[in-house]
This record gives C-alpha cells, structure tokens and sequence, in this order.
C-alpha cells in the first residue's frame, strides 16, 4: 500500500483521529472519511438537516462515551476548523488525496500555489461590494480549491462548483463554509450535463445555518448558467468531432 503523502503537518492529525473513528467504529478509512463528511454537512446545515445526521452518526455510537467512534468525528471536525484557521489551507483536500484516493482515478487535486496564480491572473484585484458580484465557475472543483482562490481575492463574489464524485461536493461545501462564502457546489457529471445534488452555502448570521441542500428544479440562476455553459460546451465538441469525419 502507498504510503500517506501530505503537504501539511496539520493534516496528519486529522489522519490519526480519522483512523481512530473508524476502528472504532469497526470500518475501513474510507467508510469513515464519507461518514465524517456527511455528518460535517449536517452540523452545518442544522437543523435541517438533523434526520440524515442521524442516520449516520448511528454507525459510530458503540462503546463508552468519550471512547465512541462519533466522539472522534467530533474532535476531527474540531481539529480541522483549528487548522484551517491557522493555515488557511486546504486540509480536506489534503488529506483526501494523501490517505483516501491517493490519486485513484486520476484524482490528483490542483496544487493550492497554481490555484492562487490563476485567481491573480483572472480576477480584479480590488475586491468588489455585492453590487459588483460576479460568478465564478469550476465543473471539475474537487475539493474547491479554484473556488478558495478566488474568494480570497473576490470574497463578495458567487462561488459554483460541480463534481462527479460526492466526496468532493461535500468538501468544497464545507470548505466555503467554513470560510463563510455564498456558493453553490452540484453533484454531477459536468460532461454528461447532468446534475444530482445542490448544496447551497451562505452566512451563517443571514440563515442561522451555513449549508443548504437545494432540489435541482429550485436552484439558483448561477447553477442554471453553469448547467447551459456545459450543455453549449458538449454540443460545439461533438459540432466539432463530426467536422473531423
């Protein structure tokens, strides 16, 4: 088996509470790493999202109470809002592609440095008031790194990501949480046009919660134009491969 790779030191302590979760818990890595996700989603997204948080935190609630599977999701959520706020970095992703995927896939998340070169490249450097909020769009966001760029030279801006694998969509959904952004982030197949999923992230102060889901037919108009972006985008490439012929 490979062996784990990080970028930062604070990732590895997560490591260690998440593989102590899923002992506990009597469960592979993985298995755990969704669990903490989904339950990470629901804390945020309380109270509406409370039946699903129990649903799964009912997996990790054997043995005695401090020594239980959902006491060491508890300290992991914990830890990882403790060093994103010291690093401001990317720490779901981190561990993600250094203990989960280990790049399964193709699965290899955009180093953090090239995301920030690639804001400054295409963003105004003068942060604009909302009057002035524009949207940013990734189809293939991982862990929504491209997204996190952006917000932090655009903070007012809207933040749309989408990916195929619901993993991701739960850690760009945590990650522009946490950092307290507007964003939408859809589970779905960007080259298939096809969209399962919307959770909706905003101020915790305007909703009382930071994340939301939203049915597909009430989304907003920012996921409405990513979706025809794509669809534009899948026509003119297969325009494109019958001009080939």
């Amino acid at each position: 088996m490979t062996k784990e790779s990080f970028r930062y030191d604070e990732t590895k302590a997560l490591l260690k509470l998440l593989d102590e979760a899923a002992r506990r818990s009597h469960m592979n890595r993985a298995q755990a790493f969704d669990d903490t996700l989904r339950m990470i989603v629901c804390t945020l997204g309380r109270p509406l999202m409370e039946n699903e948080y129990m649903e799964v935190v009912e997996r990790h609630t054997e043995g005695r109470k401090g020594r239980r599977g959902c006491d060491s999701i508890a300290q992991f959520f914990g830890q990882l809002v403790h060093g994103m706020t010291e690093t401001n970095r990317d720490l779901l992703g981190d561990l993600f592609e250094g203990a989960i995927t280990r790049g399964e896939a193709g699965q290899f998340l955009t180093p953090e440095p090239i995301c920030e070169m690639l804001a400054r490249m295409n963003l105004p450097v003068e942060p604009t008031d909302l009057d002035g909020r524009r949207t940013v769009g990734d189809p293939c966001c991982g862990s929504g790194r491209m997204l996190l760029a952006a917000a932090a030279i655009q903070p007012n801006w809207q933040f749309v990501g989408q990916d195929v694998d619901v993993r991701c969509v739960r850690m760009a959904a945590i990650n522009l949480a946490l950092r307290n952004r507007f964003g939408h982030v859809v589970w779905g197949n960007s080259l298939a046009v096809e969209q399962r999923m919307v959770l909706e992230t905003g101020r915790l102060e305007v909703w009382g919660n930071a994340i939301r889901h939203r049915e597909i037919r009430e989304s907003s108009p920012e996921v409405r134009e990513l979706a025809e972006s794509q669809r534009e985008s899948t026509e003119e490439r297969a325009t494109n491969q019958l001009r080939l012929f």
